[in-house]
Formats: C-alpha cells, structure tokens, sequence
C-alpha cells in the first residue's frame, strides 16, 4: 500500500504530532504509527509516548515511538529515517539520561542507555528482524551514524 504524499504531510505537521501525542496518551495507540506501519508493511505495534528533556531549552518534549521489547529490555531506535544527524530527542536523552514513558496507558519514569558494542549488535539484530525497514533507514546513514539503541531501564 502506497501512502499517499498529503497523508504523510498531514501526519508529520505540527497539529497531526499532537494530535498523534493525544490518541496515545488517551487510548494507546497511534494513527500515525499505524499509517507508516502499513506503508512499510510491518506490523503496528502499539506506540509509547517518550518525554525528555530539552538538552538546550530544559523544557519537557514529548515524542511517539514504536518500542521493542527485547528480553527483558524495552527499547526504542533513533533512526530519524536514516537522516544524517540523530532526532532531537536522542540528543536530549544524551543529555539527559532521566526521562519518562507512557506505555499501555500507563506512566512510568525510566532511565535511557545508548546501547553499544555487542549489546548494540545483539539488539539490532532482533529489531530489524521485527522491523526490517531499519535496515533501510541504516543504509541512508551509513556515511553519518550508526542509528542508536537506545534502552530504557525503570528508574
């Protein structure tokens, strides 16, 4: 299924993000997430709503990802689509390791750890295996990054 170009512009302005972050946060699921799922033709999985805090404003972000769990761990990518720079949230958890998740409808703190090493390979191999569009978002940043793991741990 192709997604067509308005509905992904929609998706990703300003007001479909926070509409998005609203469904989430009231029924758990994401609009958003099930359009790229099928686009992608992986399969939805429920989003968690990811709060951080700005590395250079201080102020609370809130963004929504597909998780993963692996194990025990449960886990998010930083893929930003294979871009060249790592989304800002990922900069505000490098700054910030603190932050807080809203996952099944409920709210919990955590503490976020980049991956690295054979933990970064071992949970890259189960995601992509799950998700192989990462693959994808890999070889576009090939040149720029290694897409971050990022795991995130009850505090």
């Amino acid at each position: 299924m192709k997604i067509s170009e308005a509905v992904v512009r929609l998706v990703v302005s300003p007001g479909g993000a926070a509409l998005d972050r609203f469904f989430v946060h009231f029924t758990g699921h994401s609009f958003v997430s099930w359009i790229f799922a099928r686009g992608a033709g992986v399969e939805y999985n429920a989003p968690l709503l990811l709060t951080t805090i700005g590395a250079v404003t201080g102020k609370k972000r809130t963004v929504v990802l597909p998780p993963f769990t692996v194990g025990e761990s449960l886990c998010v990518v930083a893929s930003r689509g294979g871009s060249p720079a790592d989304p800002y949230w990922a900069r505000n958890l490098r700054s910030h390791p603190a932050a807080w998740v809203r996952f099944d409808r409920k709210r919990r703190s955590v503490t976020a750890r980049f991956a690295a090493g054979p933990e970064h390979k071992a949970l890259w191999d189960r995601i992509t295996e799950e998700a192989p569009i990462y693959l994808e978002y890999a070889e576009r940043a090939r040149n720029h990054r290694e897409i971050p793991v990022i795991v995130l741990t009850d505090e």
